[in-house]
């Protein structure tokens, strides 16, 4: 353990005295001993009454957008009332909920619950959490609850007993408890379920300036890894973030948390995602992401992603997302707000930090206009019903995602908002921006959690009072229209183009050095992952054409054994020769030689000026503080 001390010492004295007058409904010990061979053990007790009772484990996670509970880890369960096993049957039509009845002159359950967590496997809850040196740990994987009661209106204490030499952070104080336990301070379930502990034995806890206007407001990040070396940060790694904190609070005017803790966890044994939370969020990379000067700047982006969570989602949310005991069907109808009004600030916030400069942005917005220049699912597939089959789309396949659209309400989602500040700008002579939206929008009193649900009216709404006018046509245009015509009139409207040249894109180098694939849909339309298995191929572009299919292997290239390498010799080759080029795939177990009529040489994306446009994009990027 490198560093480890108790987060915000005031705040968790005062919460400690704050929650000391009032009884737990739901107390958790979560024994975490046993962490490195993935199975936890949890002692439940819930105050009950007598008479039947339904029991649910959590399903809808707030921000994971599906019914993803991970039902499967539960190994063990047994339930006592009065010293005696309680029999227990599962509802046939919700396999999330148990059904039993707790007899006369019992006031609680005594609940024992064995938890594997998970090895395998993408997503959220049911992906892999935990390595031989560390754990993320949500709370709502060692938990039930009655049914249909407010999970908000459930009082709790908990503790975690956590492996010889760990130390954890988690946005809910905590102190040293008499058996060794840390002791967290009392609170809702929901807020507890908002507050994932994470714990390791290599972790470090940076502080951050930049808390203006609330400079009584603390952030930091803490940081768990694999190995000691990958918490070697930068000199300027603190001022770097620190700038990010000032920079959103320039544009919310406000801090909608007690204060704010990003817990960044650097292993290649945990699933790679980030989760949002009201007072954290749960950041997940690669062991080498900060030590790796090509990927620490790309992990500003994630980190800033999920700060703005905090108010576009867990502060403002759609009403259609709110599920009070986590087992009410969501609706993602809005998702288009949530996911992607908070993409687009993930990307522009730490470029006005300077965490990213100017040129990776716009390579970025490259990447991600090639990628809907070259996808023909948005031909038939509306960007509003990728946010409302979410719940589908996120645990879709590879294969076919081009002509099947995913969850992509992310990135298009991007362009929308562009179009946006482009149309305010324009409404008000320059006077105003999307940044006034966001700080009318996302006003609050700072300084505490709440959460103000909004329908899709209020955005107009809001957008109106900014700049009158119809908005609902403007944003309907990109979300119910098939086509890309609203996406790409939205970039030239920011000032600048799509273009494609031999000149290899920055942003899809990273992913590629990132993920080991391939990635050459915008030339002969394939992507390769890092096994040379075709995950994806766009239809009616050359190796299509040439019966090119996900699931095949790439073998070899013109005679010679694949790699990335020759695939872009043979490319090149190509334009020169004007002959074919010859791919030797397995598909199943049989060789096939598919003859690729493409000759226009490497086609990697980039932005250039339109010609007489106003830069708004370059606006937009800039610092609204002091430039670092």
């Amino acid at each position: 353990m490198l560093k480890h001390r108790i987060l915000f010492a005031g705040l968790l004295l005062q919460a400690f005295a704050t929650f000391a007058v009032q009884a737990a409904d739901l107390t958790i010990r979560l024994d975490a001993t046993e962490v490195a061979r993935k199975r936890i053990h949890t002692d439940l007790t819930l105050s009950v009454a007598p008479g039947p009772l339904t029991l649910v484990f959590p399903k809808w996670i707030p921000g994971e957008h599906g019914p993803t509970g991970p039902l499967e880890s539960m190994i063990g369960l047994t339930i006592r009332a009065n010293d005696s096993v309680i029999a227990w049957t599962r509802d046939p039509f919700d396999m999330y909920a148990i059904m039993l009845t707790v007899p006369g002159g019992a006031d609680r359950l005594d609940i024992s619950l064995d938890t594997g967590l998970a090895t395998t496997g993408v997503g959220f809850s049911a992906a892999p959490t935990s390595s031989e040196q560390l754990a993320v740990l949500p709370w709502n994987e060692f938990v039930l609850l009655p049914k249909g009661r407010d999970a908000e209106q459930i009082a709790t204490k908990a503790s975690v007993l956590a492996p010889p030499g760990w130390a954890i952070v988690s946005a809910l104080a905590s102190k040293p408890g008499s058996d060794g336990a840390y002791e967290f301070e009392e609170a809702s379930l929901t807020r507890l379920i908002d507050s994932p502990v994470q714990m390791g034995r290599y972790t470090a806890l940076i502080d951050l300036p930049g808390s203006e206007p609330s400079p009584g407001i603390a952030h930091a990040i803490g940081l768990a890894a694999d190995s000691a070396a990958a918490l070697t940060v930068p000199a300027d790694f603190a001022a770097g973030y620190g700038r990010l904190v000032a920079e959103a609070g320039a544009l919310f005017d406000s801090r909608m948390y007690r204060h704010y803790t990003w817990l960044l966890t650097l292993s290649d044994y945990v699933a790679h995602f980030g989760l949002e939370h009201h007072e954290s969020s749960d950041n997940r990379l690669e062991e080498s992401a900060l030590v790796d000067p090509d990927l620490r700047p790309w992990a500003s982006t994630l980190l800033a992603h999920e700060y703005v969570h905090s108010w576009n989602a867990k502060y403002r949310r759609p009403q259609g997302l709110l599920s009070p005991d986590y087992n009410q069907p969501m609706d993602g109808s809005l998702l288009w707000v949530y996911e992607g009004l908070t993409e687009f600030w993930g990307y522009v916030l730490p470029t006005r930090a300077g965490l990213l400069n100017r040129e990776q942005s716009r390579e970025n917005l490259a990447q991600i206009a090639a990628t809907f220049d070259n996808q023909p699912g948005a031909n038939w597939r509306p960007l509003a019903d990728t946010a409302v089959a979410a719940q589908d789309l996120y645990e879709a396949p590879d294969a076919w995602s081009s002509s099947r659209r995913g969850t992509d309400f992310y990135d298009a989602s991007v362009f929308l908002w562009l179009d946006v500040d482009a149309e305010i700008r324009a409404r008000t002579q320059g006077q105003a921006s999307l940044d006034d939206f966001m700080r009318r929008f996302y006003a609050g009193a700072s300084g505490q959690p709440s959460v103000k649900p909004y329908v899709e009216q209020d955005v107009y709404d809001n957008l109106a009072a900014v700049a009158p006018g119809d908005w609902h046509a403007l944003i309907r245009r990109h979300l119910d229209v098939t086509g890309t015509a609203a996406l790409f009139a939205a970039l030239e409207r920011s000032g600048w183009k799509l273009s494609y040249s031999a000149e290899k894109n920055t942003r899809i180098e990273f992913e590629q050095k990132l993920n080991k694939t391939t990635d050459r849909m915008w030339s002969i339309g394939l992507r390769l992952d890092k096994d040379a298995l075709i995950s994806d191929v766009v239809e009616d572009r050359a190796a299509a054409r040439a019966g090119a299919g996900p699931g095949m292997t790439l073998i070899g290239v013109n005679g010679r054994k694949y790699t990335a390498e020759v695939l872009d010799a043979a490319i090149t080759q190509a334009q020169l020769s004007r002959e074919p080029i010859k791919l030797l795939v397995l598909n199943d177990d049989y060789y096939r030689t598919l003859e690729v009529a493409y000759f226009d040489g490497q086609r990697f994306p980039h932005l250039v000026p339109v010609d007489g446009a106003t830069d708004n994009l370059t606006t937009v990027l800039s610092p609204r503080l002091s430039a670092p």
